[in-house]
């Protein structure tokens, strides 16, 4: 009796570390599929964002604000 108890709050504990749904890991793998595709598009056109937008068929502004929100520079994937 005493090994089951033990297992069932081994269960118990094991839920309470794992407190993300299935929704949420889709949502990370969403945002770091786009923030890849993001870096691929600046590094094909060299850091020319409005290239890159083109390339990601998003408005400018849509990508600028992309970009911020993932801490993306255009200057970073320039060739210098």
């Amino acid at each position: 009796m005493a090994r089951g108890l033990h297992a069932s709050c081994h269960v118990r504990r094991r839920r309470q570390e794992t407190r993300f749904s299935l929704k949420e890991l889709a949502g990370r793998a969403a945002a770091e599929a786009e923030r890849q595709a993001i870096r691929l598009a600046l590094h094909a056109t060299r850091g020319n964002k409005s290239e890159a937008a083109r390339l990601l068929r998003v408005d400018y502004k849509t990508l600028h604000l992309k970009m911020k929100r993932y801490a993306l520079d255009a200057a970073d994937f320039r060739v210098r």
